[in-house]
């Protein structure tokens, strides 16, 4: 399952040419930029309310491009920005093919098609986090999924972040969807209570330390909330392999598929807790037989000996949605 291929040292330079690869390789499939395709756009959907309508949104490290299409949706003006060639040329694609456009939607796109952009309302433009300098700032609104873990120093992470602060106004918002150490260090340890091994590591990230957010006023910025996607990673990091074997497993499945809608419905433990774990399992478990009966069963009956053992399971998953206001 893995894509990183042999371990390099963590530069500026092996980082953009690991991207420019996966751009060229496998730039039209939905794990261009993550592999978790159905976590993205469980991602997407939390992140989307979050922009006022009629913001102006800036979504740096674009990829693709789809993330910045659906985040448009709610957007005035949208511009994304990437240091990638090649994934810009699938970004400016998705903005120009209308046909490649539609595919890209249907295919890809399972809670909402992919806007037509309106002209002069979403443009994508090559530039780099770290000299960030566009000329139409402050936006509303900046966003970025895993941008500061694929830099390759704290200190650089602190000079994007001082950048983004110099593009978005002073009562404006920031919303960052990165990967942290607590969050690994958490899901392993669950994990590991039903005989699973750790999750796999990137050699190219460089995983937040949640305790030294705090560091980020230096850059501007004060963060408000840390969000957690627990529904999603106990059903789709734990229940599914657990069930069916890690090297059974697929992002690409109908499990997952399942996860995310239940994630959608249901983000928190403390959201789950609204119709209980049992109900939870039950739900899942009949989405998850739409999809495939085999599979959906081998989790029926995994959760049938398990869910009495579950335990806590709130702020479990590695991902994170970071939301920060100017400070």
């Amino acid at each position: 399952m893995s894509r990183q291929g042999e371990p390099r040292e963590r530069s500026y330079e092996n980082i953009k040419a690991f991207w420019e690869a996966e751009a060229l390789e496998i730039g039209a499939t939905p794990e261009v930029t993550i592999r978790d395709f159905y976590f993205r756009i469980h991602e997407l959907h939390t992140l989307l309310p979050l922009i006022p309508r009629g913001a102006s949104l800036l979504d740096v490290g674009c990829g693709t491009g789809f993330g910045t299409l659906a985040l448009s949706r709610r957007a005035r003006h949208a511009v994304g920005v990437d240091y990638s060639e090649r994934m810009l040329a699938w970004a400016l694609r998705l903005e120009n093919d209308p046909g490649y456009r539609a595919r890209i939607s249907g295919a890809l796109s399972p809670l909402w098609d992919l806007p037509a952009p309106a002209e002069g309302s979403l443009e994508f433009v090559q530039a780099d986090a770290l000299s960030l300098d566009l000329p139409e700032r402050p936006f509303d609104v900046v966003t970025a999924q895993r941008l500061l873990i694929n830099l390759p120093s704290g200190r650089d992470q602190l000079a994007v972040l001082e950048r983004l602060r110099g593009h978005v106004r002073a009562d404006g918002l920031l919303v960052l969807s990165e990967t942290t150490l607590q969050g690994y260090a958490r899901t392993d340890a669950y994990r590991a209570r039903f005989g699973l091994p750790p999750l796999e590591r990137y050699w190219h990230n460089l995983y937040l330390d949640t305790e030294r957010l705090g560091e980020w006023r230096t850059a501007g910025w004060r963060v408000e909330a840390v969000l957690s996607f627990d529904t999603y990673m106990l059903l789709s990091k734990v229940a599914y392999p657990a069930a069916c074997g890690q090297e059974s497993c697929a992002f690409l499945s109908g499990a997952n598929a399942a996860a995310m809608e239940l994630g959608c419905l249901f983000r928190s433990s403390a959201a789950a807790a609204e119709i209980g774990v049992e109900a939870l399992f039950g739900r899942y478990v009949e989405r998850v037989r739409h999809y495939d009966r085999v599979v959906g069963d081998r989790i029926a009956r995994w959760s049938e000996r398990n869910l009495s053992s579950l335990g806590e399971w709130n702020d479990l998953g590695h991902q994170h949605l970071i939301i920060c206001r100017p400070c």
